[in-house]
């Protein structure tokens, strides 16, 4: 006998995680789906106490998991000094004043700030803010950090300092460090801020949880646990939060491959991600998945490229591994074969093909085994696309990275630019397809970065203009559109395709699943694609819990 439902949902369209269905309600009970139908066939299962929800029309579909985020980082971001919403450097100067002037720690740290606004910020833009105190802060790729002279100082960052392997510390006319640290340079001063507390970073986790809640996201996959650039890792965070119930949402993570890891220290890193991944899940949270940047970005020309960046035609500069491919092999087939899956990070047309490469000889030496992702996928020549379903690698889109980028393509040049995101080609060659934000690195929204995937432009934010080119570079004329995802499979990589990537569950609205749901503000399938970036959330339902109402 079907139980009285505690929740009805009724007047909307479902997209059951692979179509849009004719149905028009969904029923729930004790956290789970009770019943799929029309509205007279759910409503029957509406007793005294059965909340009804009316969807008004809009879409009803599973809860958005994003498979790449960040969420302790960007929470603890959010509770510091979030230089996101910054439309002009003034007003990202003034963000920093701010915070300043709120905190009483002795490091002002946050981040979030634009290469667009501040291609190349300075120590002595913050040293005229915060002269006597050090201030470090992350730029919105995290892959850069700017600082003042006071943390220099505290780092030992000087004239005489040599530059790391991976990394750059970018020095004026006179050889003075500016402020400006790439990569593993970051690290040098990354590694004397002093690290949020596991308080600072629970709360971190609370404050990012409740907004992804206003967008629909039930759940998601926290795409580093271990120490990272000074930062502390997240894994207390997550354990106190499920201990506590105080994180409902359905949560994953990947342990960090550090880069620079040799053949030799391999087998002591999977002995210890054993141990890791068997006490996590003792605690219910699942780390099954090894996370490693193959390489860097292409806007700090530390993306590995199989032909040089245009910037360097005269030396021939083409970026570099963050492993010797001896070492990627070697970690990649021993996690493979010990269960892990491996969540690679890759941005040049190099680094995909000798990641698919070692791929490819795990395979054939451990056989069939778990799903690998690579994430970000800005360039991929159009064969190494097509290897991805045949290897069985899942596409861990960003979506919103998928509009053409001027200054990406003065780096690397139209036709690499035009290789870039190839979701069609690798749906059409069988590949799954997933998707996540990599927030805070951009935003969390997954309806915005649905729009992208399907149009293959970015809108930009209302009152917001487009920051100036670069001398000398014309806006990109790429024509992308061949590449574009279908609505329904947009939709359906951002709820089921992540959901059984990172959760190991269907994600799927279907009788018997957990009752983890959104409702939208409209039905897309009945919208312009064009007005895509319109949508929002209007309900968020986790377990089978109300926890967001716009």
């Amino acid at each position: 006998m079907t139980p009285t439902a505690d929740l009805v949902i009724v007047n909307g369209r479902v997209f059951d995680g692979s179509v849009r269905t004719g149905h028009t309600a969904v029923a729930v009970a004790s956290g789970r789906i009770v019943r799929v139908g029309s509205d007279e066939r759910v409503r029957e299962l509406a007793g005294e106490d059965t909340r009804v929800v009316e969807a008004a029309g809009a879409v009803i579909h599973p809860g958005f998991v994003d498979a790449h985020a960040h969420a302790v980082f960007a929470g603890v971001e959010r509770l510091s000094i979030d230089l996101t919403s910054a439309a002009s450097v003034d007003e990202t100067l003034e963000l920093i004043r701010a915070g300043a002037e709120r905190t009483t720690s002795e490091w002002v740290t946050g981040g979030g700030w634009s290469h667009e606004l501040l291609p190349m910020p300075t120590r002595q833009q913050l040293d005229a803010i915060v002269p006597d105190r050090p201030v470090a802060l992350s730029d919105a790729g995290h892959h850069t950090l700017w600082v003042n002279s006071r943390a220099l100082e505290l780092a030992g960052v000087d004239r005489d300092t040599p530059q790391p392997h991976n990394g750059h510390v970018h020095v004026d006319e006179h050889g003075d460090p500016t402020g400006y640290l790439n990569e593993s340079a970051a690290e040098l001063v990354g590694r004397v801020v002093p690290p949020s507390t596991d308080d600072e970073m629970h709360a971190g986790l609370l404050n990012a949880q409740e907004y992804l809640w206003s967008l629909g996201v039930t759940g998601w996959h926290e795409a580093i646990l271990g120490e990272y650039n000074g930062k502390a890792d997240a894994t207390p965070a997550y354990l106190r939060g499920i201990a506590e119930g105080s994180v409902p949402s359905a949560v994953s993570g990947a342990l960090w491959v550090p880069p620079g890891l040799t053949v030799d220290e391999v087998p002591a890193l999977v002995e210890r991600f054993v141990g890791l991944r068997e006490r996590n899940a003792a605690a219910g949270f699942d780390t099954s998945t090894a996370k490693a940047m193959i390489d860097g970005v292409p806007h700090g020309e530390t993306a590995a490229l199989l032909e040089p960046y245009c910037t360097h035609s005269d030396d021939g500069f083409a970026g570099e591994l963050h492993f010797d491919e001896a070492a990627i092999r070697e970690f990649v087939t021993r996690l493979d074969a010990a269960g892990f899956a491996l969540h690679l990070h890759i941005m040049g047309d190099r680094g995909i093909r000798v990641a698919l490469d070692a791929i490819e000889e795990a395979r054939a030496a451990n056989g069939s085994g778990p799903r690998h992702h690579i994430a970000h996928l800005s360039m991929v020549q159009p064969d190494d696309a097509r290897r991805f379903g045949t290897l069985g690698v899942t596409a861990n889109i960003q979506g919103l990275w998928a509009a053409p980028d001027p200054f990406v393509v003065s780096m690397i040049g139209e036709e690499r630019m035009l290789s870039g995101y190839p979701f069609r080609t690798m749906a059409d060659g069988g590949a799954e397809l997933a998707m996540g934000s990599d927030w805070p690195v951009s935003p969390a929204d997954p309806w915005l970065a649905i729009h992208v995937v399907v149009n293959r432009w970015a809108p930009l934010p209302p009152g917001v203009e487009a920051p100036p080119l670069p001398a000398g570079v014309e806006p990109p004329t790429l024509d992308a559109e061949h590449q574009s995802l279908s609505l329904e499979q947009a939709l359906a990589a951002y709820t089921s395709g992540s959901s059984s990537l990172v959760l190991g569950r269907p994600g799927r609205i279907r009788v018997g699943e957990r009752a983890d749901l959104a409702i939208a503000t409209a039905d897309p399938f009945a919208l312009p694609a064009a007005a895509l970036v319109s949508v929002q959330t209007a309900v968020t339902i986790v377990g089978g819990e109300v926890v967001f109402e716009r």
